[in-house]
């Protein structure tokens, strides 16, 4: 279920007794857990919350969720509250599985085989509810997948319905002492789902409808928030996009953007949302000549009037519409001035080829091509 009011965090008690939880694990951040969200939930909740894992790092790895699995059993939770960003959310979805599954987390997790072979494990042991208050807009508490970086700097993914957390509390007034920047870039990432979601393999009218919406809402929200970070309603709007946008990559799934991004924190230490801020339009140059007709229904969700334009010049104006927003949120043009070290390429290139969102982009892509498009994008 999910709750969009200004407030409505005071009121995690109303929606933890709905799920008759008494023993909770909070995960979140060093940052989020001395934040606005998590006095509240705290103050909420109180004995409730019989532990904390406060040390969730961005791009969280195998290690933190064994730490999370062995805090759960000694305390006998039976829930879990996460207050963050994408990381925590995951790292909360990923402790569910790892403690209801068992075994060793990778041995969870999906794998594609270049160039057309996708294998998804099928997780079906009952998993212990989650309560997400999500502090960016990554919507990773959204959606059924997550993401979790082995000891050797790979993104493992996982898939699985039952981690779907019970409640997702989206409150803009929790979040104003949340840099905007954060909520800039990890908007951008929120915008890319909904554009990868328009020309998914598995695309279909629900994921482009909710695209098409997340895509308007967020077209708007994020400039208000670089103009005015105290914006509340612009933040909720923001998180409502956000919504959508996980919406859209639950139905349909991402491409080839997501799939390199993930190797672009795992590996190269940006972080997500900086990482999808700049890769962007890059992937939607690569994809233009196969999802022309869906990159001309992103331009005109991003404000541009198409009636005079061709399919093709349509989505061109799509990818200048994505730069020009790019501009507008300071966000660094190429992966050079993001910081990335250009000697990871390679490898970055190489890691990419097992990841999910190769198979589901309308363009099969060997390695060679993907690290044109890194070079490209440098």
């Amino acid at each position: 279920m999910v709750v969009a009011d200004a407030g409505c965090v005071s009121q995690i008690d109303t929606y933890l007794q709905t799920l008759a939880c008494e023993r909770v694990m909070l995960i979140t951040s060093p940052r989020a857990s001395q934040g606005i969200a998590a006095r509240k939930v705290t103050h909420a909740l109180d004995k409730k919350i019989v532990c904390q894992y406060t040390q969730v790092t961005q791009h969280s790895g195998v290690a933190i969720i064994e730490e999370i699995v062995k805090l759960a059993k000694l305390h006998k939770i039976d829930g879990f509250i996460s207050v963050g960003g994408g990381s925590c959310s995951d790292s909360a979805k990923a402790g569910a599985i790892l403690l209801a599954e068992g075994g060793k987390l990778k041995d969870h997790a999906n794998v594609f085989y270049p160039p057309d072979r996708y294998v998804q494990q099928h997780l079906t042991n009952p998993k212990l509810p989650i309560i997400a208050i999500p502090l960016s807009l990554s919507a990773a508490e959204v959606t059924p997948g997550l993401g979790i970086r082995d000891p050797h700097g790979h993104k493992l993914v996982f898939w699985d319905p039952l981690i779907v957390p019970r409640y997702i509390l989206l409150d803009g007034e929790s979040t104003t002492d949340v840099p905007a920047s954060i909520f800039t870039s990890t908007g951008m990432n929120a915008l890319a789902h909904c554009v990868e979601g328009m020309y998914s393999k598995v695309k279909n009218p629900m994921s482009e409808a909710l695209a098409v919406q997340g895509i308007a809402y967020l077209k708007e929200a994020l400039p208000r928030i670089q103009k005015t970070p105290q914006d509340k309603d612009a933040r909720a709007l923001g998180l409502i996009g956000a919504y959508l946008s996980g919406m859209v990559i639950s139905n349909a799934r991402v491409g080839i953007h997501h799939g390199i991004c993930h190797g672009l924190g795992a590996l190269g230490g940006l972080s997500h949302g900086m990482a999808n801020s700049v890769f962007l339009p890059h992937a939607m140059r690569f994809n233009l000549e196969v999802a022309t007709d869906y990159l001309a229904k992103v331009a005109t969700a991003m404000g541009v009037d198409t009636h005079q334009l061709s399919a093709k010049e349509a989505a061109l104006e799509a990818i200048v519409a994505v730069e020009k927003l790019q501009l507008v949120l300071d966000i660094p043009q190429g992966l050079k001035a993001a910081g990335l070290d250009r000697s990871l390429l390679p490898q970055l290139a190489k890691n990419a080829m097992s990841d999910r969102g190769l198979y589901f982009n309308p363009r099969l892509a060997n390695e060679a091509e993907v690290m044109k498009l890194l070079e490209a994008a440098w």
